[in-house]
C-alpha cells in the first residue's frame, strides 16, 4: 500500500516537473503579448526584412564559434567522467544534443536521448550523467560570468550582495576541488572537476556566451554597445534557463525588453526573431539530420576494454625495488614500444612514479601528457633520478629537486669509523636490552601477522595514518611480497621492518613498532637487512628522505626544515643518516612551472588524506586511457 502511494506521488511530482516549463511559458507569452499589443506588426516585419546577407553571415559565424565551444565543453565533461569517448565524437554529440534540447526543451531528457543515440556504447545511465554534468557545470559557469559582467559593466542590473556571493563561490570552488576532490553527501559520492577542467569549463562558457551575444548584436541597431548588451543578454539567458521553456522563449524576450529600454521594441523583437532563426532553428535542423541518420555499424559495437595487470616481470626487472608499491596503490602501466612506467591518479595529476620500469623516459613523456589531458589532469613525474630528470628537461619540462634516496653498498658497509659512531652506540643499546632479530624463513604465519597488525595499530595511534601513494601501508596481501625482519624481546614482538625486494635491490618500506621500544631496535633491524643484502650481492635503499644541500633561498630552506620537523622527517633523517648512506637526488618534473607547483601541492595533499583501500577501477576508467597505452594494475 505504501509502495503504491509512493509511486503515485512520484508520478504526480514527475508530471508537475514536466508541466511547470509549459505553464511558465504560457504565463510569459501572455505577458509578452500584452507588452506587444501596442506594436505594429508592420514595423517588426520591416525591421526583420532589413537584415542584410552580411549580417546573416556574421551571425552564422558567431553561432558556429558558440557551438564549437559547446562541443569542446562536452569533451571536457567526457574526460572528467572518463567515459572513454574520443574527443571528436564527444564534441559532435554535445553540439547535436544541445542544438536539439535548446529548441525542444526538457533538456535533461532530450539531451540524454540525443547523446545516447549518437553514442550507443555510452549507455543511457552514463549519457544522463554527461547531460547532468554539462547542465550543472554550465549553470555555475554562467552564474560566475553573469556576476562578473554585471559588476564590471552594469552594476545596476544585479544586487551587489548577490554578485559578491556568486564571485566568492567561484573563488572557493577551486580550493574545494584541491582540498576535497571527492565530496560525500549521505550515500552520494561526487567527484569534483579538477582545476584544469574548471579552467576549461569557465573558458569555453565565456567563449560560448560572448559568441552567442555577438550573434544577437549583429541584428541590433548600431548605437547599442556590446558592453551594454552582454550583461543584459546573460541575465535574459539565465531567465530562460531557469524557466525551462524551449529556447527560453518568453522569459528571454521579457528580460531583454526590461533591461534594454533604449532599443525600440520593434527593432529588439525583430533582432531576437532573427537571432532565434540563426542560433536555434538552423542548428536544430542540422542536428536533426545528424541524429536521425542511420548509424554506422562501428558505433553499435561494444568497445574492447583493457584489463591487464602490471606484469610481475616488470616489477622484478626494475632497477629500483620501490616499484613494488604498485601492488597496493592501484598504479597503472604507461607503455610505449620502447619503455614502461608506473602511473598513479590523484585529483589534479597523472603522475609517473619513480624511474621508468624499463626504457627511456623520453618515449613516455608525450604519452603521459596525452593521457593526463584525457582526464583533465596535469602530467607529472615524481621521484625520478638525475638521468631521467635531465632527459625531461631536454624535452622542455621544468624540473626541481624534491628528495634524496639513501642508498648503501652492503658489500662495503662496515661499522667501524667515526661516521658510524652513533650507529654503534644504538646497536649496543639494543643488544644490551636483549633484542633479537629474526627473519621468518617459513613465511608469515597467521599468529605473527596478528602480532604485526597490533603493532601497526599502535604505531598509527602515535604517528597517524601512513601516507600511501609512494609509501606502503600494512596489509596482509601486500606484505607477503616483501622481505620482513622482526625484533623480539622476551618473546614479544616489539618492532618489524619490511623491504621491497627484486633481483636488483632491497628497498626499505614499512617500519612499525609499539610504545615500549628499546633504543636502537630499528637500527638493529636494518643492520640485519644490510648483512643479508651483502650476502646476496644486491644494493640496499633506505628509500627517500628530505633533500639536503640544495642551492635555494634561505626562506625556502627554513620552510623545508619546518615541514620535515612537523611531519617526523627530521627524526627519520637522523635515523637514515646514522648509516652514512650515499644520497642520490630525486626530482619532480612537469611541463610548466605552474603545473610543477600545482602538482607538488596536489601530491602533498593526497599523501595527507586518509587512504582508501586498493580496489579495481570503476567501469569506464580503463577506457579513458586506452589510446595512450595505460592499463590498470589490480592488486597481485
Amino acid at each position: 500500500m505504501a509502495w503504491a502511494m509512493g509511486s503515485r506521488l512520484w508520478a504526480r511530482s514527475g508530471w508537475v516537473r514536466l508541466a511547470v516549463p509549459f505553464l511558465v511559458g504560457a504565463v510569459c507569452f501572455w505577458m509578452l503579448a500584452g507588452r506587444l499589443t501596442a506594436l505594429e506588426p508592420a514595423l517588426m516585419w520591416q525591421a526583420f526584412t532589413a537584415v542584410t546577407y552580411p549580417q546573416w553571415l556574421a551571425a552564422a559565424a558567431a553561432t558556429a564559434v558558440s557551438f564549437w565551444s559547446l562541443g569542446r565543453y562536452d569533451a571536457v565533461m567526457h574526460r572528467h567522467l572518463r567515459t572513454g569517448v574520443s574527443e571528436g565524437r564527444a564534441q559532435t554529440s554535445g553540439i547535436t544534443a544541445i542544438a536539439l534540447s535548446q529548441v525542444l526543451g526538457l533538456g535533461m531528457l532530450t539531451g540524454t536521448l540525443a547523446r545516447w543515440r549518437l553514442l550507443p556504447d555510452l549507455g543511457p545511465i552514463r549519457a544522463a550523467k554527461v547531460t547532468a554534468a554539462v547542465a550543472a557545470s554550465f549553470l555555475l559557469a554562467w552564474a560566475v560570468i553573469a556576476a562578473l559582467a554585471c559588476v564590471l559593466l552594469a552594476p545596476s542590473l544585479l544586487p551587489g550582495w548577490l554578485a559578491g556571493c556568486t564571485i566568492a563561490l567561484a573563488l572557493s570552488l577551486p580550493l574545494i576541488s584541491l582540498l576535497f576532490p571527492t565530496l560525500r553527501i549521505h550515500h552520494l559520492k561526487l567527484r569534483l572537476p579538477s582545476l584544469q577542467a574548471m579552467s576549461a569549463i569557465g573558458f569555453f562558457a565565456l567563449i560560448d556566451t560572448l559568441a552567442a551575444a555577438a550573434a544577437l548584436q549583429v541584428f541590433l541597431p548600431e548605437g547599442l554597445a556590446f558592453t551594454t548588451l552582454f550583461p543584459a543578454f546573460l541575465l535574459a539567458l539565465g531567465a530562460g534557463l531557469f524557466a525551462g521553456t524551449p529556447g527560453g522563449v518568453g522569459p528571454f524576450e521579457l528580460t531583454m525588453l526590461a533591461l534594454l529600454p533604449q532599443v525600440a521594441e520593434a527593432d529588439l523583437i525583430a533582432a531576437i526573431l532573427a537571432f532565434r532563426l540563426i542560433y536555434y532553428a538552423l542548428p536544430a535542423v542540422i542536428a536533426s539530420a545528424h541524429v536521425f541518420r542511420p548509424r554506422a555499424q562501428i558505433d553499435t559495437l561494444p568497445r574492447e576494454r583493457i584489463t591487464r595487470r602490471v606484469p610481475e616481470a616488470l616489477l622484478q626487472q626494475a632497477a629500483r625495488a620501490e616499484v613494488g608499491i604498485a601492488r597496493q596503490n592501484s598504479a597503472r602501466v604507461l607503455a610505449s614500444p620502447h619503455a614502461n612506467a608506473l602511473t598513479v591518479d590523484t585529483s589534479q595529476s597523472l603522475t609517473l612514479l619513480f624511474d621508468p620500469l624499463n626504457g627511456p623516459i623520453t618515449a613516455l613523456l608525450p604519452r603521459l601528457a596525452a593521457a593526463a589531458r584525457a582526464s583533465n589532469r596535469l602530467p607529472l613525474v615524481y621521484k625520478c633520478t638525475a638521468s631521467h630528470a635531465i632527459a625531461a628537461r631536454r624535452a622542455g619540462w621544468r624540473v626541481a629537486r624534491v628528495a634524496d634516496e639513501a642508498v648503501l653498498d652492503p658489500g662495503d658497509f662496515c661499522l667501524s669509523g667515526a661516521r658510524h659512531r652513533q650507529l654503534r652506540r644504538k646497536i649496543r643499546q639494543a643488544e644490551k636490552a636483549g633484542v633479537e632479530i629474526t627473519q621468518p624463513a617459513a613465511g608469515l604465519s597467521p599468529c605473527l601477522l596478528e602480532q604485526m597488525a597490533r603493532l601497526d595499530q599502535q604505531w598509527k595511534q602515535t604517528h597517524g595514518e601512513p601516507r600511501g601513494l609512494s609509501t606502503g601501508r600494512f596489509e596482509v596481501g601486500y606484505i607477503h611480497h616483501q622481505r620482513v625482519y622482526c625484533a623480539w624481546r622476551e618473546q614479544q614482538l616489539v618492532a618489524f621492518v619490511s623491504f621491497h625486494t627484486n633481483p636488483n635491490q632491497l628497498c626499505l618500506d614499512l617500519m612499525r613498532h609499539g610504545a615500549s621500544l628499546p633504543d636502537g631496535t630499528m637500527h638493529l633491524l636494518v643492520l640485519r637487512a644490510i648483512e643479508d643484502a651483502a650476502r646476496d650481492g644486491v644494493p640496499l635503499s633506505l628509500a627517500a628522505m628530505p633533500a639536503r644541500s640544495v642551492a635555494e633561498h634561505a626562506l625556502l630552506a627554513r620552510f623545508r626544515a619546518h615541514v620535515a620537523k612537523r611531519t617526523g622527517g627530521d627524526g627519520l633523517c637522523r635515523f637514515k643518516d646514522s648509516f652514512a648512506p650515499r644520497r642520490i637526488p630525486l626530482y619532480i618534473a612537469a611541463p610548466s612551472h605552474a603545473s610543477l607547483i600545482l602538482g607538488a601541492i596536489d601530491l602533498a595533499l593526497t599523501m595527507r588524506r586518509r587512504p582508501s583501500p586498493a580496489h579495481p577501477l570503476p567501469t569506464g576508467d580503463e577506457e579513458a586511457y586506452e589510446d595512450h597505452g595505460i592499463a590498470p594494475a589490480a592488486p597481485m
